[in-house]
């Protein structure tokens, strides 16, 4: 066996060869954009490589609604096209990651005073956008229904509709597009910043970057580059000295998680409040989330943090669609906040403006892709490849193999349900709980096999991670050995989800993650002291004790 791409090794393998050669493709920015952008270019054979300042998903893809959705409220704004194209690619991303995309039941109440025909009329249109099947279409619910799915929801209920949307685990979806985007080809290096752009004459041939582990800095030449870093799009630019054609909207978005013990719902619920607020509740493993707000936002881009107006509103809007729940402040386990890079559209609010993408020419050689939504990531890098093509003055083939090509660990023979029951007996007779199970088979698909696999070698590999922990430390080497994972936040966050979905953030597995890995990278003690500071400092960012008045 070779070198693994996405192991240590791999890394910096990737980096000497991209300081080597002149590649077709230089993109900029390792969020869905710029993993998907690798993926498509790859499977068309052009030499590629893909640069992350901090890691896979760290800005906007890993703070997300975790949402694979059919835009079923853009349709309100007129964006039919829009619309049509989230809703099908949903079934294409189904179909290359059955173990990361999961169906997800959606309620739409109805109260009293509301017309359950202009409501259906426009699931009428979103199935006929969606290509639904018969199994796939919208249902009208009676009040008792509506009741079994979300319990102590609010009256004065009439009914409801239901219809189909999928969730996701957004930070490792996008990590697979870019492993992916590795196994056909493409040089791909996290922890890479991209510092100046190289140019001669009138054209830019590539750019200059840092390896932030090593200090080391390398020239990657490139015949065409894309700037996909999303809210750090314009910063890049302005950084040297361009400009983009158009300003970006930044807005914030904040979600609330709770237990699933206080907010007992199945699948997924639309929220009215009396007083107008409106957003969403979805369950996930043992927890409930609810969002989002979407609102200007002015601050730094960098790690944003929910604020008090805004967790003031999600939870005054959860008090009023349940009111019976007793809800409080201290009910909420924890926090996350993203940001959307919109195209400002002058006046408009950012719940307003439109999410379609546009593709800047900023220079010769130097494209600028901005706006786009992660369900859309797959056209959007069609899109681009145009532009792409344009500058290469070249005939691209077309990117049917994106939707052909299964991501890691999504080779499962037959149907995902299937696979899941005879995985869930698998683990049970090793001893893993019923959590545990569900955890590892909604995240790692087939890939579970290479962690059972360490337990051959050593069964200590199948001890979890700490005390009522979900998670094992198979997983971490995995994350190591396959998936870059090269800080303590890169696995605690956004390999293993436990930052947001864990009982205390996982702050009991962080000295144990933090010593495998300082086992592999070489840590010293006091390196790994410092990665455990960095982790907590992030974790306490979440909590709602941490946000100011």
């Amino acid at each position: 066996m070779g070198i693994h791409p996405f192991s240590p090794e791999g890394r910096q393998q990737a980096l000497q060869e991209m300081g080597k050669q002149t590649v077709d493709l230089l993109i900029i920015g390792g969020g869905i954009t710029g993993s998907g952008l690798a993926r498509d270019a790859a499977l068309r054979g052009l030499k590629v490589a893909l640069l992350e300042k901090v890691d896979f998903g760290y800005g906007t893809s890993s703070r997300s609604s975790k949402l694979v959705h059919g835009g079923v409220r853009y349709l309100a704004y007129g964006e039919v096209n829009l619309v049509r194209e989230s809703a099908r690619e949903r079934k294409v991303l189904k179909k290359i990651a059955p173990h990361l995309i999961h169906s997800l039941p959606f309620v739409f109440p109805l109260y009293k005073g509301e017309s359950l025909m202009k409501f259906r009329a426009g699931f009428f249109l979103f199935d006929k956008l969606a290509g639904s099947t018969k199994s796939e279409k919208h249902k009208v619910l009676s009040v008792e229904e509506v009741r079994e799915s979300v319990p102590a929801l609010r009256d004065p209920l009439i009914g409801g509709i239901v219809y189909g949307e999928y969730i996701t685990e957004d930070a490792r979806f996008t990590l697979l597009n870019a492993i992916s985007a590795a196994e056909q080809g493409a040089l791909v290096a996290n922890h890479a910043e991209v510092t100046d752009f190289i140019i001669e004459g009138a054209k830019v041939i590539g750019a200059k970057m840092t390896d932030k582990l090593s200090g080391e800095t390398y020239e990657i030449h490139a015949k065409v580059t894309v700037n996909a870093t999303g809210p750090w799009a314009e910063q890049l630019l302005a950084n040297n000295r361009f400009s983009a054609p158009k300003k970006l909207l930044i807005s914030k978005g904040i979600h609330l998680v709770f237990d699933a013990t206080r907010i007992p719902i199945k699948g997924a619920v639309a929220l009215k409040s009396p007083s107008g607020k409106e957003g969403f509740m979805i369950r996930r493993w043992n927890y409930v989330y609810v969002g989002t707000t979407d609102v200007q936002h002015d601050g730094i881009i960098d790690q944003p943090q929910a604020d008090r107006k805004a967790v003031n509103h999600l939870l005054d809007m959860s008090q009023e669609c349940f009111p019976d729940l007793n809800l409080t402040e201290d009910d909420i386990l924890g926090t996350w906040a993203g940001v959307r890079p919109l195209i400002s559209e002058g006046n408009k609010s950012s719940r307003d403006t439109s999410r379609h993408d546009e593709i800047w020419k900023i220079k010769d050689g130097l494209l600028t892709v901005a706006g786009g939504k992660l369900t859309t990531y797959r056209p959007m890098a069609d899109r681009i490849m145009v532009s792409v093509g344009k500058e290469l003055g070249i005939e691209l083939p077309d990117n049917h193999r994106t939707e052909e090509v299964i991501l890691p660990g999504g080779d499962i023979k037959g149907d995902f349900e299937q696979f899941k029951g005879q995985m869930t007996k698998k683990l049970g007779d090793l001893g893993f709980s019923d959590e545990t199970a569900e955890r590892l088979i909604w995240l790692y698909g087939t890939a579970i096999e290479d962690l059972l696999q360490y337990a051959n070698e050593d069964p200590a590999w199948l001890e979890p991670i700490a005390l009522g922990v979900p998670a094992i430390k198979a997983e971490v080497r995995l994350a190591l050995e396959k998936e870059m994972a090269l800080s303590l936040t890169d696995f605690l966050d956004r390999r293993s989800a436990l930052l947001i979905f864990s009982k205390d953030h996982g702050v009991e597995s962080a000295k144990t993650v933090a010593h495998i890995m300082g086992e592999r990278l070489q840590w010293s003690d006091e390196h790994k002291r410092e990665q455990i500071n960095i982790y907590l400092e992030l974790q306490q960012k979440h909590l709602t004790d941490s946000i100011r008045v």
